[in-house]
């Protein structure tokens, strides 16, 4: 059974994701109606398109590595016995944690780059380190997912098959 904690945040976070996804279709479709129908392009709708899609994926990755909607190729990894899938699951998630806390890293100090600089985008005017914060947000989430999903490994190390389909809501 799912916290409420979590299933709260759980559903801040596809709210979140869901606003952007479907506030870019939105203002995507206004600047095709403006420029091919009004013939009265609008500059504006690409950047802010650009900026609300780029924040629904990167909110997406931790949301799809959480629910096990990543793509995976496991034609050899079915192949395997149990223990092997489980020290592959934790190489693979262990890899996946470095890098998404790289990432997140990165993230954090090219947001604060932006910020020092205080550099803007061209046709919002809106501060770039703002646009910045998908990368280390949505890197955050995928970090955290990761780390879940190595502790479930870990609990579940003495159970068979509890490997890669293994939920991260278990943990709560």
């Amino acid at each position: 059974m799912k916290n409420k904690l979590f299933t709260f945040l759980e559903g801040i976070e596809e709210f979140v994701a869901s606003f952007f996804f479907i506030g870019g279709s939105i203002i995507s479709l206004y600047g095709v109606f403006m420029r091919y129908i009004v013939n009265s392009p609008v500059t504006w709708t690409t950047e802010i398109f650009e900026t609300f899609m780029v924040f629904a994926i990167f909110i997406g990755f931790g949301m799809a590595l959480k629910d096990n909607q990543h793509i995976a190729v496991d034609l050899l990894y079915e192949k395997l016995p149990s223990i092997a899938k489980k020290i592959v699951d934790v190489i693979a998630n262990s890899l996946g944690l470095g890098f998404s806390v790289f990432l997140t890293v990165m993230g954090v100090e090219m947001v604060s780059v932006a910020h020092q600089q205080g550099g803007i985008t061209i046709d919002v005017g809106v501060p770039l380190w703002l646009t910045y914060l998908a990368m280390p947000i949505g890197m955050g989430l995928l970090s955290f997912y990761f780390l879940l999903k190595l502790i479930n490994i870990f609990r579940h190390w003495n159970k068979e098959e509890k490997t890669q389909e293994t939920n991260i809501e278990e943990l709560f």
